[in-house]
């Protein structure tokens, strides 16, 4: 498997940039949810005021675990591709890590 280097590279790359649109999407919405809690109580929608706090709590839960999530996600992307499939099998999260010489 001479690839194997150049598949680390790019699930590295794939998972790097998956968990900064996670993070910008997630900051956006707490940063919304923060300007219009005050709207909500106002208006007396407490169903919504649930939903905003169990999503938030449920993004905040995906930041803490954001790199297996990421990872994840990259070897789906990634996985799409028979050349790809076979390499990705043998990579794990702690490889990822690991940086080439």
């Amino acid at each position: 498997m001479s690839d194997q280097p150049d598949i680390i590279d790019r699930l590295r790359k794939t998972q790097e940039n998956i968990a900064v649109v996670i993070g910008v999407i997630i900051a956006l919405t707490l940063s919304i949810y923060f300007f219009t809690y005050a709207m909500l109580v106002d208006k007396g929608l407490s169903g919504l005021l649930w939903t905003q706090g169990l999503s938030a709590i449920a993004m905040v839960l995906m930041l803490i675990y954001l790199k297996p999530v990421s990872f994840l996600l990259a070897r789906i992307w990634l996985g799409r591709r028979a050349d790809n499939r076979r390499a990705l099998e043998s990579v794990s999260l702690s490889d990822i890590g690991r940086r080439q010489p």
